[in-house]
């Protein structure tokens, strides 16, 4: 059977009385070191991607340039124009060293709150701050491991490597970091939000969802989600966060270029420029249904039949997630991945690097597997088992984007993983005690 477990405690790595931590990783020494041995390969191959990129990365192509751009155009005092495209694409001439890999900048058509950390490092020439976002998105997949650590405690205790390995071996981590994308601050917050709903303080889980928001397309469908739940604190919390992101947008930008955000993002949507907006590299409900030459532009019927499904489906989702049933560990984690994996699939705008967000579940999902034992485990979850190998098995990504152009192909596996997710058992193996404080003894959050 699947168990989905993970401990109530405050104390990192430490479980609280009770709690009956699974057999150790040690028991099956062939298995870690297969595991070991696969997450290793497909690490050498993201290495060989990078020293094969590397030209292009010198060139200015990453998308790291939109968020210097933005960063520099507040630098400049020209917040006021930062959605202006002659002014961006006058800002990103300036910046990168090379124009050879494209004509045209990508937009920056993200919330004005996330130009603001990027401006320090513009200080630095472009090339060198490429760099140390490097770094900060390596240290980002660090402190996501870190966070991770209580709440899969067969990893964490019988192997550990693997918290390391495991997030270096899954492509959209390596993507992000090559591109200099901001997902993996996305996923750091909801490592942060899963912990605070895991000890009852769902408050706290909405400002890191609220403070998420610079992907509001990755954090608004879990919101509904809660909302279909009524989680009232969390949805306050996410209330709060967006107030933040609110008046910091404001600050720097004002509230003639705050107003106007919106319009730009549907104008570029509407006109989809070249290499922005490609339905057919969108691995979620929106890539497969529209990205097809067949159907370009998509009809009406269309539109409305995935604005139907993507509705459909989360509310799907929501069944299988009881936010207040904290001590059936393996239900609530099991629906929390549902949730997760869904809020991506209705995403509108989501590409490979977004997809480093799956980390979350996919941890949280594998523990479990590794946590029962081999004999014990059935046909279901052998198919669950099959679609995280494909998770992270690298060449399938390489050979949907480079030879058949087609990265929405990727939402079948994802659509499999939630069916597994949906139709694998999961243990009613509850905690024999645990804080009240940490889990009110009615059993539901105050």
């Amino acid at each position: 059977m699947l168990g989905f477990g993970g401990p109530e405690s405050e104390g990192v790595g430490r479980a609280p009385v009770g709690y009956n931590r699974p057999r150790l990783m040690s028991d099956r020494p062939k298995l870690r070191f297969a595991l070991t041995s696969f997450c290793l390969g497909m690490i050498a191959l993201h290495c060989a991607v990078f020293w094969l990129a590397r030209y292009r990365v010198q060139a200015g192509s990453p998308d790291f340039s939109i968020f210097y751009t933005a960063g520099l155009m507040l630098r400049q005092d020209r917040g006021s124009v930062l959605y202006s495209a002659d002014a961006q694409r006058a800002t990103w001439r300036e910046v990168v060293p090379g124009a050879a890999v494209r004509d045209h900048p990508l937009p920056f058509n993200h919330p004005p709150f996330e130009a603001v950390p990027f401006l320090c490092l513009t200080y630095l020439p472009y090339l060198r701050a490429y760099f140390l976002w490097f770094l900060v998105n390596l240290l980002l997949i660090g402190a996501s491991a870190y966070l991770m650590r209580p709440w899969v405690p067969t990893i964490e205790s019988g192997f550990r490597s693997l918290l390391i390995l495991a997030p270096l071996a899954f492509f959209p981590v390596a993507y992000t970091v090559l591109q200099g994308q901001d997902s993996i601050l996305l996923l750091v917050l909801y490592c942060l939000a899963y912990g605070s709903f895991r000890r009852a303080r769902d408050m706290r889980a909405g400002v890191f969802l609220g403070l998420g928001l610079f992907k509001f397309h990755l954090v608004l469908p879990f919101v509904f989600i809660l909302l279909l739940r009524r989680r009232w604190r969390a949805l306050g919390g996410t209330l709060l966060g967006i107030g933040f992101d609110f008046a910091v947008s404001w600050a720097v930008v004002g509230w003639k270029q705050l107003l106007y955000y919106p319009r730009y993002v549907l104008q570029i949507n509407r006109q989809q420029p070249a290499g922005v907006i490609v339905p057919e590299n969108m691995p979620n409900l929106r890539g497969l249904f529209t990205g097809w030459s067949e159907l370009k532009p998509p009809a009406a019927w269309l539109q409305l039949a995935l604005i139907a499904v993507s509705v459909g489906l989360l509310v799907w989702a929501s069944r299988y997630w009881s936010p207040e049933n904290l001590r059936e560990v393996d239900a609530w984690n099991k629906g929390f991945s549902i949730a997760m994996v869904t809020t991506f699939l209705v995403g509108y705008h989501s590409y490979n690097h977004d997809m480093s967000i799956l980390l979350l579940p996919v941890l949280v999902t594998a523990d479990g597997i590794l946590g029962e034992q081999s004999q014990r485990l059935g046909a279901r979850t052998k198919r669950l088992e099959v679609v995280l190998a494909l998770m992270f098995f690298t060449p399938l990504y390489l050979i949907m984007t480079l030879y058949y152009s087609h990265e929405n192909l990727f939402a079948l596996v994802l659509l499999g993983l939630v069916w597994c997710l949906a139709v694998s058992p999961a243990t009613a193996r509850p905690l024999a005690s645990a804080s009240t404080a940490t889990v009110p003894s009615s059993g539901r959050l105050q």
